[in-house]
Formats: structure tokens, C-alpha cells, sequence
């Protein structure tokens, strides 16, 4: 099958920062029990790919002390709170973004509808995702489907990986879905 982006010339190509870990503008999932440390493994993301992004927006419930401190640190972090989720077209969509949705699962259909936009429209706007969950199957559907990662934590059946791994097209075999350790937070490249 021709790719056919690779007929435009590539003058006419966005061009975001390369780096060893992730293709961006990438779509993520984060998904374990409270207190597993999910906040502490995004950060972990967030530490080793800094450098890529011009800015990093984070919109959650309420305060957490991690994302202050995280905004203390560096210069090109905005914090919303109460479940606010900043409109995408505020931001240059020529460069490379990270927005965080921190703990939103519960919060009204208008608000995953935002979100869902971000999963559904934000790579082309220069917008890589992360949403953060205690539940796997609470993260609304167009956001898992559309994930490129996924981050899992402990307290996951076997019968729960195995309708997360048929969630995306792969090669593992849902048989070796075992192979993914309940633990500790494992990253899973499923796509």
C-alpha cells in the first residue's frame, strides 16, 4: 500500500522533536488502582521527553502536590483545575504539546466529549495525551481505541488483559497476555 505522505515534500510536513522513547505527538492511556503511582510514572515520561515539548498543560480535579512542584521546575507548565480542559485552539499547532487528563473519569459527558476531541484531533494540532485513570474500562471507549500506549497497573485479572489486548490490533497472541506482570506498572506497547 503507497504511504502517500511520503509524496508531499517534506518543506510542507510538521516536524516534532525525535527522541528515543516515543513517536510524537503520541496518545496514552495510564490505568491502576489509587496510589499505585501513576502520577509518579507520567512524571517519569514527562522528565525524559521535557525537551520536546513547548509546553505541557495539565488539566485535573483538584491540586496535586506533584504537579506544583512539576510547575515549579519548569517554565512551560499550566495547571487547570475543577476538571477544566483548555480549548485546543488556543495553542500553535505548529509545535509540540503534552496535555495531561488527570483523574477526569468521573467527570460529565461535556467534558469527556472535550477530551475525546484532544484523542480524536490533537495529533494534528501538535498535541501528544496522556489520560490518567484508577480503571481501564472507565476511560470512555474513544479514548482507549485510539491510545497508541498504554501504561497498566497491578489488581488486573487475566481475563482483563485479555479484553484489553483484544481492544488493539497486534500480534500477541491474547494467550501471552500473562506475560504482562500484575505487580508493578509496566508500560505495554500494544499498537
Amino acid at each position: 500500500m503507497q504511504n502517500f505522505y511520503e509524496l508531499i515534500p517534506k518543506s510542507k510536513l510538521k516536524r516534532f522533536p525525535k527522541n528515543e522513547h516515543f513517536e510524537l505527538p503520541f496518545r496514552m492511556c495510564v490505568a491502576s488502582p489509587s496510589g499505585s503511582g501513576k502520577s509518579i510514572t507520567v512524571l517519569y515520561i514527562i522528565a525524559l521527553l521535557s525537551k520536546c515539548f513547548t509546553k505541557i498543560l495539565i488539566s485535573t480535579k483538584s491540586n496535586e502536590l506533584l504537579y506544583d512542584h512539576l510547575k515549579d521546575t519548569i517554565d512551560n507548565v499550566e495547571i487547570f483545575e475543577n476538571g477544566v480542559v483548555p480549548a485546543m485552539s488556543e495553542y500553535d499547532s505548529e509545535t509540540s504539546k503534552l496535555i495531561i487528563f488527570d483523574d477526569l473519569v468521573l467527570e460529565p459527558k461535556k467534558t469527556q466529549a472535550q477530551i475525546g476531541q484532544y484523542f480524536i484531533r490533537g495529533r494534528k494540532a501538535g498535541f501528544s495525551m496522556i489520560y490518567i485513570s484508577q480503571s481501564y474500562f472507565g476511560i470512555p471507549k474513544t479514548i482507549r481505541i485510539n491510545s497508541q500506549y498504554v501504561i497498566l497497573g497491578k489488581n488486573l485479572t487475566n481475563r482483563d488483559l485479555g479484553i484489553i489486548c483484544r481492544d488493539f490490533p497486534t500480534d500477541i497472541p491474547i494467550k501471552h497476555s500473562s506475560i504482562f506482570t500484575k505487580k508493578k506498572l509496566v508500560t505495554s506497547y500494544l499498537r
